[in-house]
């Protein structure tokens, strides 16, 4: 009986002691960085929108040309991208645009605030 109670209390503390262990583990161990969330094609256009040079852009170019927009084919993003590289963003009629018309930009996850910005615009 004496014996048994022993095991016993060996069992418990063994166990009590893994639970600890676990515990500060888990505590001590860094948090996972978040993820940097895939840049859509409806962002990369709401951040085009809300640029100014960007908008001084394509409404000379819709002045030239009405059928002209900004079209952005992105990368894919596996893993995730902190920067996207896009050229030739304007197409008019579903084809490139010509020359005078072309434009690229540059987006950027800004991890301090979790969002996606744009960095550059060149036309």
């Amino acid at each position: 009986m004496l014996q048994v109670m022993k095991l016993n209390k060996i069992t418990k503390t063994t166990a009590l002691t893994s639970a600890l262990g676990i515990c500060l583990l888990v505590s001590c161990s860094e948090p996972p960085k978040p993820t940097t969330p895939a840049l859509t094609p409806e962002l990369a256009a709401q951040l085009l929108n809300y640029d100014e040079r960007a908008q001084n852009f394509i409404t000379h170019v819709k002045k030239q040309n009405p059928a002209c927009e900004f079209s952005m084919t992105l990368p894919d993003q596996v893993p995730p991208l902190t920067q996207i590289d896009l050229g030739h963003i304007v197409q008019c009629s579903g084809r490139p645009a010509p020359l005078e018309f072309d434009a690229s930009a540059t987006f950027v996850y800004d991890a301090a605030s979790g969002k996606w910005t744009l960095k550059r615009f060149s036309s």
